[in-house]
This record gives structure tokens, C-alpha cells and sequence, in this order.
């Protein structure tokens, strides 16, 4: 049944903060409910009066919910809607890439813990008003038409399932025969098992499930990189004696990976390791990545002789820079791989396969293939802090770094298509130090990584965090344990 929508219901107080630059986020039913999401799928339908649009959701308690009402909407609009039931977030994007639908939006809060939700809106590729200007769009249109309006007796959605059909785009040009024995999986209880499972009988895997989608959501919130949950997977891969653990974020857009002895592989080897492999016949074609850490694809960009584009953090951004370069391959250091092959779209499903097609061909454990990479350059595992005024700790950084540690160079607000990248230090002893504002929460990521001795970036490491915790939160006030990852 759709949800009821109370004539005359006031958005005057709609918290503003929900939109991003990428997506639309927020604690529901505080900041996001019914109410907002009908009106929302109303002016897109409006502004959209003639495409078909497709609604997808996540394994949240609200999601269910909010995607009748965002339906709801869309119909009172006139708009041909189709229902694309639970699914991945990159099932929505497929269907606007294949043109099955002309406009799509997932209602997920991704990684964020329950009762975060939200929507993330795909465009089709002709369409050329960015992501963050459609959201500033909305923004403006609920400010000034802040009333709802009961829901007329509009025809019922069309029901729609691509998950077969994706299941199928994914494995039938693949080139996998696997032989490494049973793999573990973890969809931290979000969608991903919704195609993992087909997609592992289709390519004959033999797979272990820990959290597939029926228990709730982590109340840490289904990140595969928080500690709890990363030391979870870890000893379930180890229990489960599988050679390989891949892990996803609640809307399984994000895969990070674990070898035989348990241990996350650092996301900036497994970009390096995906540009290493699509490179090898890429032709013209070249690859992007976020300016978060960059050595290690830097280098496989390099050993190929080829060239990389470094782009602003953020889905949207990337998709775009993947479409307007052509690249092969894009990555970013959250865990988000990009494919050409995909339309330039972010992809959890061809993430792992992608890496059981790196490893068979290899004839290497990922172990063994990681070590490779961890000899060229060395990383710290991400940071996040509350910072309290960013713009006096970037000032204290500048005065610390420029005084006494040789830095070679400081980028800061240099445009990468079209949006500013953030503040990134190399210093002589090869250490480079990025910070960079979370797209998702209320936080600054901090990321460490170095192609000199690794013994200095651990030293210089701890030096730059005692600047950085003058800045945050009174109670983040003991210095954490910095090791390599």
C-alpha cells in the first residue's frame, strides 16, 4: 500500500543539510520522511514529465516506505514508473545505462547506520546538469513549495526486476574458470547477497555467507571498513578456511577484500591492482582515481605507460570524469571501483569478480599479489576526526609543514573537472599527507601513504596528528595508534 500523505502538510522546517553533493541523506523521520520523499519524486516528475524513471531500495526498516512515497510522487507527476523492488544501487544505475529507464534513484543511506536514509539520483547520460546542481535544485523547489498534497488514485507502478539481466551482462564476456576453492562473502546484511548469490551460481563459486540481508543492518552501520566489522569478517575468514573474503557496504557499492590469513587488503593496492589489469589492453584508454592516495596507481599508471586523471571525491564526479575521458577503469580510496564496461558506473559485483578474475590469472595468492604493491608504496589505514574550525588547522598545518619537514609541494583548490579537489602535502622524504571533507558524515578524512621508508611515515604520521588533534573534539584528546595497513 502507499503511504498517506496529509494534505497541507508543512516542510517549512526542512533541514537543508540533507542535501549533498552527491546524494540526499539523513536521519528519518527527523530530517527525511514520507513527506519529503513524495515531494521529491513530485518535482523530478515534473521536471522529468517524459522519462520513465525506476525506484530501487535498500534493507533499511524505512526504505520500503519512502520508496512508495517517492513512487507515489512520481505517478501523481504522470510519469511511467517502474518499481525496481530491493536491489544494489548499481542496479538502478544499470537500468539508466541500458536505457531501460531514463531516470533512476536508489532510497539508501549507503554505509550511514539506521535511521539514516536517503536517495541517490541517476541520470541518463545525455543529461548534462550535474548531480550537485540537480540537488541545489531541489533544495531551492521544497524552500519555496513546502506543502504536501494528498496522493491522487494515480496508476500503479510498474513492477520491474534487472537483476537477472545484470547478473548475466556481468558474467557471460567473463573469462573465469576459478580454482582457488571457497570464497567468503559478507553483505553485512544489506543487498548485496540480492545478486552475489545468482551471480556465484552463475560462475559455478563456491561461497560462504556471514550477515546476508535478512538479520538488520550492523547498528554501527553496514561499512565493511569499520574495525568491529572488518575483525568480524576477518575471523570468519579464517573459520571458514576460504582463500579470499569480500566484503560490501549496505548498498553493495563499495568491496573491499581479505586474503587467506584474514587480513583487509588496503583499497589503494586493490585500485592499483584493477588499473594493473584493465590497462594491459586498454589501448588509448586511461584511468581516474580520487586524489585520497595516488602512489600506488600512479605507479601501475606508469609501469604501463599510460596516463591517469585525478578527480574530486565523490560518485558523481567520478562517473562523469569516467564518461568524459573514457577511461577504462576509475577508483577511489573509499572501496567505490568505476567500469568502463559499465558505463562508467560503480560496481560491487564486477569489483569482485574482477579481483577472482586478477587472482586465477595471476596464479598467486592475493597475499602474495598485495606484497608486490605494499614493497612500492606503504599506507596508514584512513582517519576520520571531528574537526572544529578547518580552516585554523589548515593554517596550523601549512606553518608546521612549509617550516621544518623540506615539503616539495602543497595543492589545495585546484579545479578537477569543474570541482575543487582538497589539501594534500609531499613532503622530501616521500611521505604525501591528503585531507579531504567526508561527502557522507560531519567528519575530515585524513590519509597517509609513502614510496620512501616506511619508518618515516610512521614517524612524520604521528607528528601530523598531534597538529591535527589541537582541532578536533575536546573528548579526541589521546593520540591514536598509527600502523602500517
Amino acid at each position: 500500500m502507499r503511504p498517506k500523505v496529509h494534505q497541507g502538510h508543512p516542510l517549512e522546517q526542512l533541514d537543508t543539510r540533507i542535501f549533498r553533493a552527491c546524494d540526499i541523506r539523513g536521519r528519518v523521520p527527523e530530517q527525511i520522511n514520507v513527506e519529503v520523499a513524495f515531494a521529491v519524486g513530485r518535482l523530478l516528475g515534473r521536471w522529468y514529465p517524459q522519462a520513465k524513471v525506476g525506484v530501487g531500495r535498500d534493507t533499511r526498516v524505512s526504505s520500503a516506505a519512502l520508496a512508495d512515497a517517492l513512487i507515489a510522487g512520481f505517478l501523481t507527476s504522470g510519469c511511467e514508473t517502474f518499481d525496481l523492488g530491493f536491489c544494489p544501487t548499481e542496479i538502478v544505475a544499470f537500468g539508466v545505462g541500458i536505457e531501460r529507464i531514463h531516470l533512476g534513484v536508489m532510497v539508501t543511506a549507503s554505509h550511514n547506520p539506521e535511521p539514516d536514509n536517503g536517495f541517490k539520483v541517476f541520470k541518463a547520460h545525455g543529461d548534462q546538469e550535474p548531480i550537485a546542481h540537480l540537488m541545489d535544485r531541489l533544495r531551492v523547489a521544497l524552500l519555496e513549495n513546502p506543502r504536501g498534497q494528498t496522493v491522487s488514485a494515480a496508476k500503479a507502478p510498474i513492477a520491474l526486476s534487472l537483476i537477472n539481466e545484470f547478473v548475466e551482462h556481468i558474467a557471460e564476456p567473463l573469462d573465469l574458470k576459478w580454482t582457488k576453492g571457497p570464497l567468503a562473502l559478507n553483505g553485512l546484511n544489506g543487498t548485496a547477497s540480492l545478486v552475489a548469490t545468482p551471480l556465484a551460481e552463475r560462475l559455478a563459486l563456491d561461497v560462504r555467507w556471514i550477515r546476508g540481508e535478512h538479520a538488520g543492518l550492523p547498528v554501527t552501520g553496514p561499512d565493511p571498513l569499520k574495525p568491529p566489522l572488518a575483525a568480524e569478517m576477518s575471523a570468519f575468514v579464517r573459520a571458514s578456511r576460504t582463500g579470499v573474503g569480500v566484503a560490501w557496504d549496505g548498498d553493495a557499492d563499495r568491496c573491499v577484500f581479505f586474503d587467506a590469513a584474514g587480513a583487509l587488503v588496503p583499497n589503494a593496492y586493490v585500485m592499483a591492482m584493477m588499473a594493473d589489469h584493465f590497462l594491459k589492453n586498454a589501448g588509448a584508454a586511461g584511468v581516474v582515481y580520487d586524489p585520497k592516495l595516488v602512489l600506488s596507481i600512479q605507479k601501475t599508471v606508469t609501469r604501463h605507460r599510460s596516463h591517469g586523471v585525478r578527480v574530486a571525491t565523490g560518485s558523481s564526479h567520478m562517473r562523469a570524469a569516467m564518461h568524459q575521458t573514457g577511461a577504462v577503469y576509475g577508483g577511489e580510496s573509499s572501496a567505490h571501483h568505476y567500469f568502463g564496461r559499465l558505463g562508467g558506473i560503480d560496481s560491487g559485483m564486477l569489483a569482485w569478480v574482477t579481483m577472482l578474475q586478477i587472482i586465477e590469472h595471476s596464479d598467486q595468492t592475493l597475499c602474495e599479489l598485495a606484497s608486490a604493491y605494499r614493497q612500492e608504496v606503504a599506507v596508514l589505514p584512513e582517519l576520520s576526526l571531528k574537526v572544529d574550525h578547518p580552516e585554523a588547522m589548515i593554517l596550523d598545518l601549512d606553518q608546521a609543514l612549509l617550516k621544518g619537514k623540506a615539503c616539495l609541494e602543497v595543492e589545495g583548490g585546484k579545479a578537477t573537472f569543474g570541482v575543487e579537489t582538497h589539501r594534500t602535502y609531499r613532503l622530501a622524504s616521500g611521505v604525501r599527507f591528503s585531507l579531504n571533507p567526508s561527502t557522507t558524515e560531519a567528519v575530515m578524512r585524513f590519509n597517509f601513504e609513502s614510496d620512501g621508508d616506511p619508518r618515516h611515515l610512521l614517524e612524520q604520521s604521528e607528528e601530523i596528528l598531534k597538529v591535527l588533534l589541537r582541532h578536533t573534539d575536546s573528548d579526541e584528546t589521546s593520540l591514536p595508534v598509527l600502523a602500517l595497513a
